[in-house]
């Protein structure tokens, strides 16, 4: 692997350094306009919400503003974040769980954004600062699945949202304390490629709501399903066929909304890895090749940089510049003081040397935001490639830059 969106790795390094985290603005926007048209095709009343998680760098969330795309929120700061952006209140959604007091003194000062509610306990936090006009609860429908065990989002063993089962109770509540206007909200899992999951889980949230909203006597303005759309991590998996996706998704909710005379309601998206992983890379420069009970090649990135193999197993695969023809097993590591400072184990790589470049695909969700200073080492920098051409969009952190918070 030698160029990212036909620029020169190599180049890169020499400009801006290793280890840099590198975006495709071209792969961005053709993940989007995929996943809308898909959607929109068989379900028009379609909106989509980045979810700023993934990756909050604000160059980023600007080029979703200027495609059309909203923003789902974690936290009061990725809700600043989105607004600096220009993304307007009404394109924002805020999906938090376990709220301070102080979080929703945050929010009440944009309370004409959507609130996904996770408990009921969240709406007696929130009524005690202010009450918007229009909410939603998280359900936990009883399934769940990620592709990795630590990102699975609903069934029994998840800490997100109301036990379906407890949904009547929360929605009354909620109209006790004088709220009218409501949706509904699900995360259907996690890095998910199979179609029919989706179509399994929607379904049981369409009857949830219909069940619901018969009893309450109204009607959601909204269905948010969240995200959880996949992406292949390895050769070896299929992508998710995203068209066939919207088309299961569409047809379930536009028959579940005519079964339960629930209208039309919008229906919400919350993609993050869906939209960026594939967009991002990792370069980075081997510092040392070690050979003992194993022969481990050492990066100048690390858990500190990527932590998510160390922090579920997941995997990104890596290549050396320049370099086609793999011919040993190398294990990855970082020069962080764990044991689990390990980036892949007994990967198939060509002969490895100090100096050389390895690269990590598929690095553009839940990487650098995940990042840290661990070992006191200072993250890294973000580059954009657009129109042809590199651009720095995050500095590489400096040791001052560090200090500054003493």
């Amino acid at each position: 692997m030698n160029t990212i969106n036909n620029y020169d790795i190599k180049l890169l390094a020499e400009e801006f350094g290793t280890p840099i985290y590198v975006y495709d603005k071209d792969q961005i926007e053709s993940n989007y306009r995929n996943l809308k048209s898909s959607f929109v095709k068989y379900y028009p009343n379609t909106s989509v919400h980045f979810s700023v998680k993934a990756n909050s760098n604000l160059h980023i969330l600007k080029i979703f503003k200027e495609i059309g795309c909203g923003a789902d929120t974690a936290s009061p700061f990725e809700l600043l974040l989105a607004k600096e952006a220009g993304i307007s209140n009404s394109k924002i959604l805020y999906t938090g769980n376990y709220e301070s007091l102080e979080d929703w003194k945050e929010l009440a000062l944009h309370q004409d954004i959507t609130i996904n509610l996770d408990d009921i306990s969240s709406l007696d936090r929130m009524l005690k600062v202010f009450k918007p006009k229009r909410i939603s609860f998280r359900i936990n429908p009883g399934i769940g699945r990620g592709g990795f065990e630590g990102i699975t989002t609903g069934g029994a063993d998840a800490k997100f949202g109301v036990p379906y089962e407890k949904a009547i109770d929360a929605y009354q509540k909620a109209i006790d304390a004088g709220i009218e206007r409501f949706g509904i909200h699900m995360m259907a899992g996690s890095n998910n490629l199979e179609p029919y999951y989706f179509y399994e889980v929607v379904d049981k949230l369409m009857k949830i709501t219909g069940n619901l909203f018969g009893q309450i006597g109204a009607k959601p303005e909204f269905i948010d399903i969240g995200g959880g759309f996949g992406v292949p991590y390895d050769d070896e998996e299929e992508p998710l066929n995203i068209d066939f996706t919207a088309k299961l998704i569409g047809e379930v909710i536009a028959e579940k909304a005519d079964k339960f005379k629930l209208g039309t309601p919008e229906l919400k998206l919350e993609p993050g890895r869906y939209l960026v992983a594939n967009a991002g890379y990792l370069v980075s420069k081997v510092t040392g090749v070690k050979k003992s009970y194993k022969t481990f090649v050492g990066v100048d990135a690390g858990i500190n940089t990527l932590i998510r193999p160390a922090l579920y197993g997941a995997k990104h695969r890596s290549y050396i510049y320049g370099k086609d023809a793999p011919n040993n097993f190398y294990n990855i590591c970082g020069q962080i003081c764990e044991n689990s400072d390990i980036l892949d184990q007994h990967v198939y790589l060509p002969d490895t040397e100090e100096g050389d470049l390895l690269i990590f695909r598929d690095a553009g969700a839940y990487g650098y935001v995940m990042s840290s200073n661990y070992n006191n080492r200072p993250r890294p920098a973000e580059v954009m490639i657009e129109s042809g051409k590199p651009k720095q969009i995050r500095r590489r952190e400096t040791y001052e830059d560090m200090l500054r918070l003493y």
